[in-house]
């Protein structure tokens, strides 16, 4: 194992291995070959195409119906309105999550309320969420945060008793599962986004999943009525059903061939980044001052990310921004997740800014609960301390690999020289 002078300080860097190289590509010739397909037949805009990679994908999640849409955001705002959240109702979410997990709620006249996130495993926290329920909540969304898959068995405890639907941010979950059920298929509703860098990639698109007929058919109404033929003629909302309500979330058809490609070869890629991860994870067992994603009994998570706690008590309080540094400086490809900063941001203490002149309305008239926007303390511990701790390895790079472990070592057993750098350089923390 490489030990010696820090990199950061003029030392030889632990990783010598370009990353680059073990890289896939982002679009593989079978996928440029299917949208190339689809050109010459000149399906751009509507394709049979999309309804066969609905039904996959519905198939591989283990629902009954999918319903492919432009994007992640698309899907949770169609899954916001198919459970029935109205003016003045409270959305419970994380503010540990990407931003239109939370946004999406003010954007259905919704009212957000944010709670706490577990320290370990970064997904909701059930006993934060039972606190912040009141007679008016609506809806928990759930976020499977970085491909790990939250604590359902508590959550629909809470939530099944008192009628409040669970909608399932599965953005970075494709393939986890829960007591062996896929993400997606636990909740009322299941939302994938296929943006570029998720694990089944459009380009830019997403997926609503349920197993409810009543939900699927409200998901069509709100942007995607070209499907209205599916929309029960017994059904109160098929009235609705030839003008739609003003959303169009058709998804393109050359997003989505690229997507069906992806979905071909999802376990496979699973089970390689799984299986890289594992091994990340089991050589940083002896790191005291990083923390692995805890995840839960029954669970088997997917690796869209490799996040990482950082407890600079463990390393005689070396600063999150020196620790990194000093990793960056070994080349390591680290980076800050930059997560939990949606709590108490104008959307959610003033309202949706619907006028020109400045003035806003808080989702009708309807104030939030004085808790909505925290404290959150464990979320505010992980803003700071999280971390990406590796990029996505999705080859076969035991060499990269040990080179990461090497570089983890090496900065963890430098603590004197971490300490010396940074009162050194105080002026640049």
């Amino acid at each position: 194992m490489l030990m010696g002078k820090l990199a950061l300080t003029g030392g030889p860097k632990a990783v010598t291995l370009d990353r680059r190289k073990f890289a896939v590509p982002p679009v593989s010739e079978e996928a440029i070959a299917a949208v190339v397909e689809l050109m010459r037949k000149g399906e751009t805009s509507i394709s049979p195409s999309v309804a066969e990679f609905e039904r996959e994908f519905a198939d591989y999640v283990g629902c009954e119906y999918g319903l492919a849409l432009t994007s992640g955001t698309a899907a949770l705002q169609t899954a916001l309105f198919a459970v029935g959240v109205e003016p003045g109702d409270e959305v419970i979410v994380p503010s540990f999550t990407f931003l239109t997990t939370a946004t999406t709620v003010p954007a259905m006249g919704g009212v957000t309320v944010f709670a706490d996130v577990d320290r370990d495993t970064m997904t909701l926290d059930p006993t934060d969420i039972e606190r912040k329920i009141t007679g008016r909540t609506r809806a928990i969304v759930v976020c499977h945060v970085w491909g790990n898959p939250a604590d359902m068995e508590s959550i629909l405890e809470l939530t099944r008793p008192r009628g409040i639907a669970v909608i399932e941010d599965c953005s970075h979950a494709h393939g986890a599962t829960w007591q062996g059920k896929k993400v997606g298929s636990i909740g009322d509703v299941g939302c994938f986004s296929c943006q570029g860098s998720k694990l089944v990639a459009a380009g830019e698109g997403g997926v609503l999943t349920t197993n409810d007929r009543d939900l699927y058919e409200r998901a069509i109404l709100l942007g995607r009525p070209e499907k209205r033929a599916e929309i029960r003629e017994d059904s109160w909302i098929k009235r609705f059903a030839f003008t739609g309500l003003g959303f169009k979330y058709r998804p393109h058809p050359l997003g989505i061939a690229i997507a069906c490609e992806q979905l071909h070869h999802l376990d496979e890629m699973n089970e390689i980044r799984d299986r890289n991860g594992a091994v990340l994870d089991a050589g940083l067992a002896d790191v005291a001052d990083v923390m692995p994603q805890r995840v839960l009994p029954g669970c088997q998570r997917v690796y869209n990310s490799h996040c990482m706690r950082y407890d600079p008590d463990k390393l005689g309080g070396v600063s999150i921004e020196t620790f990194l540094r000093a990793l960056s400086a070994e080349g390591v490809g680290i980076g800050r997740m930059r997560y939990g900063h949606l709590h108490g941001n104008p959307i959610f203490t003033e309202g949706f800014p619907y006028g020109t002149k400045g003035a806003t309305l808080n989702a009708q008239g309807h104030d939030a609960s004085d808790f909505a926007n925290g404290p959150l303390p464990v979320t505010e511990h992980l803003r700071e301390y999280a971390f990406r701790a590796a990029p996505r390895l999705e080859t076969e790079c035991p060499e990269l690999i040990y080179q990461y472990l090497d570089a983890y070592h090496k900065v963890a057993s430098a603590v004197d020289e971490l300490l010396t750098y940074e009162k050194e350089h105080k002026s640049e923390a």
